[in-house]
Parts: C-alpha cells; structure tokens; sequence
C-alpha cells in the first residue's frame, strides 16, 4: 500500500478521537452535571475549557509545527491528549475534570494543524482535493459511531468510558506515529512571540468570562464591562504590534487575501452555531423530551449522517464548481436548520427537528473539508501548518465565543422566567424563594429537587420544560443569525474579483 495512504489512515485516527470526544461530550453532560453538582457556568467550562485551551493553543501548535517537526507536533499532541483523556475518566472532583479538559484541548491544539499540513503537504495539488475529503469523511465515521457508542457506555456502564474509548485509539495512533516520524524533517528555526501570545489567550479568555458573567449575573455589571474591554483591547493591539520579522503570533499579512479572511469568518461563525447546539441540544433532549443516553445518540444519527454523505460529495464539487457556491450553499443551509428547529422546538417531538438536523448536516458536510482546503490554497507551502493553525484557531474562537453567548442568553432568559413563575404559583414569600431555589437546582439536573417538586408543585416542572425550551429556542435563533451573517460575508469575500486579485509567486491556486 502506497506510504502516502497509510499515514493519511493515521491522521485519521487522530480526527477520529477529536471527533468522538466532541460529540459524546454533549450526551454525557446532564451525567456529569448530576455526578459533580455542576452549575450553568460550570457546565459551559466543561466545554469551553477544552475549546479555549483548543483555541488559545492552536495558534503556538502552529508554531510548533513549523519548529520542530509536523511529525513531532503531532506526536506529542496525541500523547497529551490520550493522558487528559485518562484523567477525565478517573477524575476525583469537578476541577479536576475541568482540567483534565484543558489538557485535552491543548493536546488536540497540537494534533490538529500538524495533521492537516501533513495530509496537504503528503499528496499533489491534482490529488489534494479528494485526500482531504478522505481525510475529514474517513474521520467523520467516528463522528457517526461517537453518539451511539457514547449513548450506549453513558447508559449501560459509566460516563467514565466515554473517556477511556480515547485510551486505546490514542496508543494506536502514537506508535504508529512514532514509526512514521523516523525520517521526517525537522522544522525550521522560527522564533516564537510571546507577548503576542500572551495577548492572545489574554484577551480571547478575559474576553469568554466576561460574556459568560453577563449571563450568570456572577459579577457586577460594571467589572464584566471592565473585563470586556480589556479583552477587546488585547486582541485590538495584535495587528498593530511590530514584533521581530518572521515571529509574530499571528500573520496578518495572510488575511490580505479576501479568500483566506472570509474562510476564517465562515468557520467562525460555523461553529459558533455548532457547538450551542452540541451543548444544549443533547440538555433539551435528555431534560426536556426524556430520551435516555442511548437514544439521544440515536437521535443524532440525521446530522450525523448527512454530514458523511455530503463530505463525500464535497470533495468532488471541491474541484468543479466554484467555491463561492459552496460556501453560500453551505451556510444558508445551516442557518435555515438553526432557524427550522428554533420554531419547532415548542413541540417537543423529535420528528419535527429532523428536517432542521438533515439541512445542517448537509452545510456542514459541504464545508467541513473544503473551507480549509480553499484557505490553505492561497498561501505559500512553507505558511500551511500556521495558516491552518490560524484558520482552525479562528474556529475554536468561535465555538468559545458561541457557548459563552448563547449560554448567556439562555441564563437570562431561565433566570427571568423562572422567577416569574415562581411568584405566579407560590404567593407566600418564604415558599416562593425555596421554590425558586428548587426550580434552579432542578434545572441543574439535581434529582433530589425534582423530587420535591414532584411532590410540592408539580404544575412546577411542566413549567421548567417550556422554560428550558424557550431558552434554548433563542439560543438556535442566535446561531442561525451568526450563521447567515456568514452566508451573505461569503458573497464578497469569493467573488470573482477576490480571486482574481494578485498572488505570489509561491502559492499554489486551484
């Protein structure tokens, strides 16, 4: 069998972890929530914390890349992320837990961007296309057996196996690496800009808690507006830095392309959709219509699917039709399922959403290959590994910053509702403050609440799932609007004019 293939089976199984630990994260949390007493802010870092140490680390795994080796990048980033992966399991408490996920974020920062430059840099311009969609598709079978298997561990054994599955694809896939790593180069002698680093992760975290903290009501108004613009301010002062030449934390030069700059938009905007409904989806249908652990995996299969056919699909559009179409085609797509689902969700049967599911499988399965391989496309062979980097940073960013505001918005609304109703069925003060406090904690998943809203105020609890419904409703009407500001940002940025404009030498051009 050709070498080029065998490590492209390789990169595989490391997509195929990443894509596994982020689709059943989403079935197993109403577990977890119950096993470690998690809060909504708790519950939004059990996420965010694996995404913004994704996020924050892709862009030095870039680097690193570049540095030392894709090989060695991708080497050391599988081992950290089979280790996370282990503790997660065997965690103790919920900080633990939490920390364990970033430790999963960071080695998957390291996985990612060496994978896909390996994969690019491996095979022809003539061959890339449909090696990058063998790539993303093979990758996304496991994104297909994720929510069953996961269904199936959380409900029969423990939501610690959902952990432990990455333990043995994870050893696998770092002996084999280690094979492939023997002659490959070394790197390049790049140095590495620390301050420029510093802002960043400065400003995208400062910047998630204080979203988050608008939400929760944790902090004082006026601290989180503090903290918004100190976040702000240090992403602002990036592009403006003179940092030594060839060692800046990030390459603004790229984004003088308008084709680069909108795939990075899209797939910000992408998943800041995606992972709102990761999160809240699996809540609505494990909380609100009852489904076991099992069963939501199940119902996941539409997204699932149709995003495995269409990746398919996509790598051969890749190379006929212009990519202007696809990504126009895509995000509407995905906006109208956020849209089609937010209307629908009132209903509380699962039918009703699978329509919306399928048009979101079908963007994102359009997409998911072909964003990147269009931005890699138009920047120089030696830039891949930080031109991915950069790209995949900008979509982790928008996933942190996705369930910072959509969480914040669904806090504000339960939180708002969930008084009303609380003065509407309990007149006398005392009562109302314990039944307040009972609705919270049920919300939380605290069985031992529901219990004694079952036996106090049961009219209570129906009231909590047309709460937690309209909430999450809002929220998917919030991801289908970022969604379509990427549609119609795709119009301009792959037109015709952005691709004709002027391009070095060195790159390569479909």
């Amino acid at each position: 069998m050709d070498k080029r293939y065998l490590i492209l089976v390789n990169m595989t199984g490391a997509i195929g972890m990443i894509m596994i630990d982020q689709t059943v994260i989403g079935i197993a949390l109403p577990p977890l929530q119950r096993a470690f007493a998690f809060g909504p802010m708790e519950l939004q870092w059990v996420v965010n914390g694996y995404t913004l140490a994704l996020a924050a680390a892709l862009i030095c795994a870039g680097w690193a890349g570049d540095r030392f080796g894709h090989y060695r990048s991708f080497t050391a980033g599988v081992g950290l992320f089979t280790a996370s992966s282990l503790l997660c399991a065997i965690a103790p408490i919920g900080e633990v837990f939490i920390l364990a996920r970033i430790g999963q974020g960071i080695g998957a920062a390291l996985m990612q961007p060496a994978a896909t430059a390996i994969v690019f840099g491996i095979f022809p311009a003539e061959l890339r296309g449909r090696a990058m969609s063998i790539y993303v598709g093979s990758g996304l079978l496991f994104l297909a057996a994720g929510p069953l298997l996961g269904g199936f561990l959380v409900q029969h054994l423990s939501w610690h196996m959902v952990f432990l599955i990455n333990v043995p694809i994870g050893l696998v896939t770092f002996t084999s690496a280690v094979l492939f790593s023997g002659h490959a180069p070394k790197g390049s002698d790049i140095p590495f800009d620390f301050k420029g680093a510093f802002l960043l992760v400065a400003g995208i975290l400062t910047l998630t808690i204080a979203i988050q903290s608008f939400g929760d009501g944790t902090m004082a108004v006026s601290i989180s507006l503090a903290l918004a613009v100190a976040g702000l301010l240090a992403l602002g002062v990036l592009p403006f830095r003179k940092p030594a030449p060839g060692a800046s934390i990030i390459d603004f030069s790229m984004f003088k392309s308008r084709v680069f700059f909108g795939c990075g938009i899209v797939l910000f905007c992408i998943q800041f959709a995606m992972l709102g409904q990761v999160v809240y989806g699996a809540v609505f249908i494990q909380n609100v219509l009852a489904f076991s652990p099992f069963q939501t995996g199940l119902s996941m299969m539409p997204v699932v699917l149709t995003i495995i056919v269409m990746a398919q699909v996509s790598g051969y559009l890749f190379d006929k039709v212009p990519f202007r179409l696809l990504a126009v085609t895509g995000t509407l797509a995905i906006s109208a399922g956020f849209f089609s689902q937010a209307v629908v969700l009132e209903l509380n049967n699962i039918i009703w959403l699978v329509p919306g599911m399928m048009l979101i499988g079908f963007g994102l399965g359009l997409l998911a290959s072909t964003v990147t391989t269009e931005g890699l496309s138009h920047v120089s062979q030696t830039q891949r590994a930080t031109a991915s980097a950069i790209l995949q940073t900008l979509r982790q960013t928008g996933g942190v910053f996705g369930i910072a505001c959509i969480g914040s918005v669904i806090n504000l609304i339960e939180k708002n509702r969930i008084s009303m109703v609380a003065e509407k069925l309990e007149p006398v003060a005392d009562k109302r403050q314990e039944l307040q406090l009972l609705l919270f904690q049920s919300e939380q998943a605290q069985t031992k609440a529901t219990d004694q809203l079952r036996d106090h105020w049961p009219q209570a609890l129906a009231e909590l799932k047309d709460i937690t419904t309209e909430a999450i409703a809002a929220g998917y009407y919030l991801g289908a609007g970022v969604v379509l500001l990427a549609a119609i940002f795709s119009i301009w940025s792959f037109s015709q004019k952005a691709k004709s404009e002027t391009v070095p030498d060195t790159l390569e051009q479909r």
